[in-house]
């Protein structure tokens, strides 16, 4: 219930500033990872009733997106991670229904830790077709682009990989 009441807060407290600034703030930045184990996926399975997400959260002011995603994983789910390339950028004007932000999602894998919950949820390893229609925000879209792209790779002539599109 509490990190419920923290989302309505935030998105009021956001909309508040966007009449203020007669609509000229930028979105807030979020950022999240994939971490995939025999097939499925690291989520969160939300307190707030919202569902499953892909671990993240919003940057915060004095720290990079990466140092956000490390962060994140860890609080929410007990993993030191490490990022391993890039899944894409999610900027969809209604992807949060709490108020208006871009995330970056990240790909990578755990090098330390232990599972365990916070107030966000508790993690959970599902395979993706487990959570399809159940996940909030746009956690479906990431996690099927990561797939997509773990299928058949995204590669230039060369036979290199290039970056994900901006979604």
């Amino acid at each position: 219930m509490k990190e419920k009441i923290k989302g309505i807060l935030a998105g009021l407290i956001y909309r508040i500033i966007v009449i203020l600034t007669f609509g000229q703030i930028s979105p807030l930045l979020g950022a999240g990872i994939i971490l995939e184990q025999d097939g499925k996926i690291l989520l969160i399975h939300r307190s707030d009733g919202l569902g499953y997400t892909i671990p993240g959260g919003i940057v915060r002011h004095k720290e990079t997106v990466e140092q956000c995603v490390l962060r994140e994983t860890f609080e929410e789910t007990g993993y030191t991670v490490k990022i391993t390339g890039l899944v894409g950028v999610y900027s969809s004007l209604k992807r949060d229904p709490r108020f208006r932000a871009v995330a970056i999602a990240y790909k990578g894998v755990i090098i330390a830790g232990s599972p365990r919950g916070s107030g966000e949820g508790e993690p959970c390893w599902r395979e993706p077709e487990e959570v399809y229609g159940h996940m909030a925000f746009d956690s479906e879209q990431i996690v099927k682009d990561y797939l997509s792209e773990a299928k058949h790779g995204d590669r230039n002539e060369h036979g290199d990989r290039t970056g994900s599109p901006l979604r």
